[in-house]
């Protein structure tokens, strides 16, 4: 039996290794000088402060080795720490204001856990402190990769920590070499991949100026689509860099205009879950675990897979879910149907660009709306809180894909300051809900915090939701999170489907949407929405005043202050009823999962009503036939033969 050519199976060889043309070129000048008006590129004076930050802090760091170093009764001479940068600034592709992604490697003797954290005078994250010009310290000790978030002269600098087992670490130190992984734990494993990859990534590419521009385009569109953000399950930087470079060698001698509308095009068609590999995975006598696709394993569940081409082999996607694959590939497909016109372009004519580069109107383009709205006492509680909550969306968003349609937007958007200082001079919460008490997935009250989440209802009482939600935090610090929602289309009744009864047989979950597809039936939310918050809220670290609020809001009642939601006059009061009170508005939850206008429905859709089974009743021959009358309509569009299927259903 034949094997396999390895460079077939992991697509090594290029596609086209013809030399660019001069339109080629002319184009890839135009997509530059688009990302350079766009504002993709740092100034000059930030670059020369980011060198000048990593030299003050590189001194601050060897200073700290020695420290410890003199803590233990050890021989300060050697003692010395290496720093390296990796990720966006490592490749050269960030922009104004992004963060470093800073590695400080240490000797076996300094540990992560009790001298890289820790409030002692010996700890980097004292020291940090104590040092002047760094703000915003965030120590993260129970990351997936342990980390401290800083400030230094305003540059955003996230620094790991990797101990190599080693007592003195040499002047030069080569990470690229295996032998540096030897006794490592996983997280030190981890927290030295993003040096290696990255590395890795730069000798792979056959051009490295195409590689910066391609990827920082493809950057720039995934931000403005909304799918920028690994933690809520869509694509970081590295999995944007590695799928990338993997069109870099397809086509070797491609321009960065040719690799942008290739990349589109090629992921539209990819087939997944096959894996994206930059390079024949290693093996090594290390043992550690590696990327395995095999039936049975872990890996084998994954959705979008994206490996490292550093040893040992990982899934870089693997927070990938069905809602946000979904959302991925259909972002993929419209992307790449604007690139083919592109390739249709007529001679010395430019690209439109922002044809591509357009953002996406979310708050316009889903019926409802899932509201996080997370709160704290203070600016550092509500930076401990929010990266708490947002990095558990994941968990609701698969909670509700079982049900609706999920799109999760990962930009927090943060209330105007005017707006919440409006709220809380001294306007009543309950005023101004839109959706009633089961809008909100409530959180059960705790000590020291008051429950402000159970308005009744002020449906229409002139304030959108998430400004009542607003004035429930009474003007303190706050950031919004918002999940697209959409009922799933049920598939077109088929004759199979038909019982001899007159009934309709119950569909398969998650039947996929037909040409003649009608809405599904009632959902209710309220139940994974409130496991959500149960979840949340039980965090070991949380502290008093630390808040989520959840709400379901109609696409109507976004707040105006949202991007892309147009102004909309002032609603009027609900009518009050006989009892002098305000008319309830209908259940939250409940209703923005079951209303859908009916204009909705195609001509030949199946009734709501009738993909469910329902008891049958005594009725009248003529009134079943009646009742029936659809399924002619529906029967007779698909062709005469089925007739006599739904002559016996009708009975």
């Amino acid at each position: 039996m034949a094997v396999a050519d390895p460079n077939d199976v992991y697509l090594l060889r290029p596609l086209n290794n013809s030399p660019p043309t001069a339109e080629d070129k002319r184009h890839s000048a135009e997509l530059e000088k688009f990302l350079r008006d766009a504002g993709l590129y740092e100034p000059d004076e930030d670059a020369y402060l980011r060198q000048e930050v990593l030299g003050l802090f590189y001194e601050l760091t060897q200073t700290w080795v020695k420290g410890v170093c003199r803590k233990k009764n050890l021989n300060v001479e050697d003692a010395r720490a290496h720093v390296y940068t990796f990720g966006s600034y490592r490749l050269g592709v960030h922009g104004p204001g992004a963060d470093m992604d800073t590695l400080v490697v240490g000797p076996r003797y300094v540990l992560r856990d009790s001298d890289f954290f820790g409030s002692e005078k010996h700890c980097l994250q004292y020291m940090l402190s104590q040092t002047p010009d760094i703000t915003d310290i965030q120590p993260v000790p129970d990351a997936f990769v342990p980390m401290i978030g800083i400030k230094y002269k305003g540059v955003q600098i996230d620094v790991l920590y990797a101990a190599l087992a080693m007592q003195t670490l040499p002047e030069t130190l080569d990470l690229s070499n295996h032998a540096v992984l030897r006794g490592c734990d996983e997280p030190t494993v981890r927290a030295l991949n993003g040096c290696r990859v990255t590395d890795t990534m730069l000798k792979l590419v056959p051009r490295q100026d195409v590689f910066r521009t391609a990827l920082r385009a493809v950057k720039h569109w995934a931000s403005l689509r909304g799918i920028a953000s690994n933690v809520t399950g869509y694509l970081g930087g590295v999995n944007l860099a590695i799928m990338v470079a993997k069109i870099c060698q397809l086509y070797p001698r491609a321009e960065a205009s040719t690799v942008l509308l290739k990349f589109f095009i090629l992921l539209k068609a990819w087939p997944w879950p096959r894996a994206i590999h930059l390079r024949i995975p290693e093996e090594h006598s290390l043992g550690l675990p590696v990327w395995d696709p095999r039936p049975g394993t872990r890996d084998s569940l994954a959705l979008m897979p994206v490996i490292t081409p550093a040893y040992p082999a990982m899934n870089s996607l693997y927070n990938v879910q069905r809602s946000t694959l979904e959302v991925m590939t259909e972002e993929f497909a419209g992307a790449a149907d604007i690139c083919t016109s592109f390739l249709h372009c007529p001679p010395n004519k430019p690209i439109e660009w922002s044809r591509l580069f357009a953002p996406v109107p979310f708050f316009t383009q889903h019926s409802f709306y899932i509201q996080l709205e997370v709160s704290a006492d203070s600016e550092g509680d509500l930076v401990l809180w929010d990266g708490w909550v947002s990095s558990r969306i994941r968990r609701l968003v698969r909670n509700l894909e079982d049900h609706v349609r999920v799109r999760p937007y990962p930009k927090a958007q943060k209330p105007p300051a005017a707006l919440a200082k409006q709220l809380s001079d001294g306007q009543d919460a309950k005023a101004v809900l839109t959706d009633g008490e089961d809008a909100a997935a409530h959180k059960p009250q705790t000590e020291g915090d008051k429950d402000r989440t159970d308005g009744k209802d002020g449906g229409g009482a002139g304030k959108e939701g998430a400004e009542g939600a607003a004035a429930a935090a009474g003007g303190r610090p706050r950031l919004c999170y918002y999940i697209g929602i959409d009922k799933r289309a049920a598939a077109a009744l088929t004759a199979q489907q038909l019982l001899p009864n007159g009934q309709v047989a119950q569909l398969p979950p998650h039947a996929q949407t037909g040409p003649a597809g009608a809405p599904a039936g009632k959902v209710d939310l309220k139940q994974p929405c409130t496991i959500f918050v149960n979840e949340v809220t039980a965090w070991a670290a949380k502290r008093p005043g630390m808040e989520l609020r959840v709400n379901v809001l109609k696409k109507a009642a976004l707040p105006a202050w949202l991007p892309g939601v147009p102004q909309r006059p002032q609603q009027q009061q609900q009518p009050a009823a006989a009892d002098g009170k305000a008319a309830p508005a209908a259940s939250g939850v409940k209703r923005a999962a079951s209303e859908e206008p009916a204009q909705q429905q195609g001509p030949g859709a199946v009734p709501a009503a009738a993909q469910q089974p329902a008891k049958r009743s005594r009725v009248a021959p003529q009134v079943r036939t009646e009742r029936h009358r659809w399924i002619f309509e529906y029967l007779d569009s698909h062709g005469g033969g089925e007739r006599r299927v739904a002559t016996r259903a009708a009975g």
